[in-house]
């Protein structure tokens, strides 16, 4: 009886053993980092942001899910120019309907969950669903295995649609243009941000910084917003901003990474990327 006692408490612990040795494989299997691009100000410089951060991930080997979550657009005019307005499948259907839609394949290694003004529907709907606020993080799941990274494309509003990518997300870069209404205006998703980790929404949520957008050295004023956050925020802030240059709005008109304008943009990108494949300085 002892005997069999003893083998019983044994199998127990190997079974036990077992499925941890398992989950852990599953996890490291399933392991898709996920990055929300956020602020509520609008005109910071989110979706190019988003999309060179995307493209530094791809030069590094990565493979990259891309979602737009701004009911005007802006990622999928990007990629899509005027065949954004006409998909008839986007993420507005994956949120409603809690599906796997199929992305658009852009590059080898990047792909697009699409948005229109259809989207502009869910900031009504997914109020009264049921766990409306932690719909994304379901529709992400489907995507786990296939993509090393997801970057959350979010409107210029805290609404729901940027709650829910803050709810699904690991880290969050919040993107700030050196001018003084844009750094008053950082409190607010700050603030936001701290709900969602002291909810049960995200407990698990960090920033990984304050990124500083459209900086021109040339400019006084940006030259000081630079320094008030830089004294306000301390480490949190980037320490190189994203620069004003004609390049950006070249690679938009011909659909291609900056990096092939200008090679130190892509190093500048390449650099900043570097630190999310490392799960650094988020807290």
């Amino acid at each position: 009886m002892n005997r069999k006692t003893v083998i019983d408490s044994n199998t127990v612990k190997l079974y036990d053993t077992v499925k941890r040795y398992n989950t852990v494989l599953h996890e490291s299997a399933c392991n898709m980092r996920i990055i929300a691009i956020a602020n509520q100000k609008g005109g910071v410089g989110k979706t190019p942001t988003t999309v060179n951060i995307a493209f530094a991930l791809a030069r590094a080997g990565h493979a990259i899910l891309l979602v737009d979550l701004d009911p005007q657009g802006s990622l999928s005019e990007y990629f899509l120019a005027d065949q954004a307005d006409i998909q008839e499948v986007t993420v507005y259907n994956a949120l409603s309907d809690l599906q796997r839609i199929e992305p658009l394949s852009l590059t080898t290694q990047i792909a697009l969950l699409p948005a229109h003004d259809e989207l502009a529907g869910a900031e009504l709907e997914l109020p009264s669903k049921v766990h409306g606020q932690k719909r994304l993080a379901k529709v992400l799941s489907f995507y786990q295995a296939d993509y090393d990274f997801c970057l959350l494309d979010c409107p210029p509003s805290l609404g729901i649609l940027t709650i829910n990518a803050l709810a699904s997300a690991h880290q969050v870069v919040i993107p700030v243009k050196t001018e003084i209404s844009a750094e008053r205006a950082l409190k607010r998703i700050k603030n936001t941000i701290k709900d969602i980790q002291e909810s049960d929404l995200n407990g698990q949520l960090t920033v990984w910084g304050i990124l500083p957008t459209i900086f021109d050295s040339r400019k006084a004023h940006h030259k000081e917003v630079l320094e008030a956050l830089r004294f306000k925020y301390g480490e949190e802030v980037y320490q190189e901003p994203s620069r004003e240059t004609t390049k950006y709005n070249d690679a938009t008109v011909l659909k291609v990474d900056v990096s092939a304008l200008d090679k130190a943009l892509g190093v500048y990108w390449d650099t900043l990327a570097a630190t999310l494949v490392e799960g650094g300085r988020g807290k």
